[in-house]
């Protein structure tokens, strides 16, 4: 089998999709499968390579996208990178692969926030526990990788929660028990820009879903924050 089905949602971004694209198909010492997702109207450039596969979301969105993606992947593991990230170390799925063999069902690692204009970079290191995840999402998406068995018993992410689906799924993870672990070392750069899904033109529709998250598992009233507000705080 497979050992990674790595999945890219992508929407009218192709001047970002490539360098995703790129820094996949680099991986060094794992097989793996490529599926893009594609929740756009712009034509994607065309990969030659034929770990790569496109599905068509037809504007379902961005959680429908993943669900897609999750549904159609052959991999014994799924690793996630949105469109406008880019992973940093060709060995990150080969470091991923050692753990999720040995102990882990479900791993993620640290990252660096890049400006768009050209700000300083900003690191993201935070560990993550069923505990922590109750009061922040301290977990980039684009660096987490986790037994795709996992979805037989946890399901399919929440399509309710357009924002905060991942938040909701590592709440999930954590409370089942699966084993989680964090890579302590910068992975993943995450591309800072106004289209973000965090940014502040989206605050009221994120402070609406955050609530609906604290309503479905019973937390305390949640701060509206965002991974840049959460890694400046320290």
């Amino acid at each position: 089998m497979t050992d990674f089905s790595v999945i890219i949602p992508t929407r009218n971004r192709p001047h970002y999709l490539v360098q995703a694209v790129d820094s996949v198909l680099t991986q060094n010492n794992v097989s793996l499968e490529l599926l893009i997702v594609d929740d756009g109207t712009l034509a994607l450039p065309r990969f030659s390579d034929p770990r790569v596969k496109v599905l068509n979301n037809h504007q379902a969105g961005p959680v429908p996208a993943r669900n897609l993606g999750v549904a159609e992947a052959q991999g014994e593991h799924i690793a996630f990178l949105d469109d406008d990230d880019w992973w940093t170390n060709e060995s990150f799925l080969y470091l991923v692969l050692e753990n999720l063999r040995q102990r882990a069902a479900f791993v993620f690692a640290d990252g660096t926030l890049v400006f768009a204009d050209g700000s300083p970079d900003v690191a993201f290191a935070f560990a993550a526990d069923a505990k922590s995840l109750e009061s922040d999402n301290s977990i980039l998406i684009s660096t987490v990788c986790y037994a795709r068995k996992l979805h037989a018993t946890l399901g399919g992410f929440d399509e309710s929660l357009p924002y905060y689906w991942d938040w909701d799924w590592y709440l999930r993870v954590a409370r089942s028990g699966a084993a989680m672990m964090r890579l302590s070392q910068s992975m993943v750069a995450i591309r800072v820009h106004g289209g973000n899904m965090s940014s502040a033109e989206q605050e009221a529709a994120r402070r609406q879903n955050l609530d609906a998250l604290t309503r479905k598992h019973d937390l305390p009233p949640l701060i509206l924050k965002n991974h840049l507000s959460l890694a400046l705080e320290r």
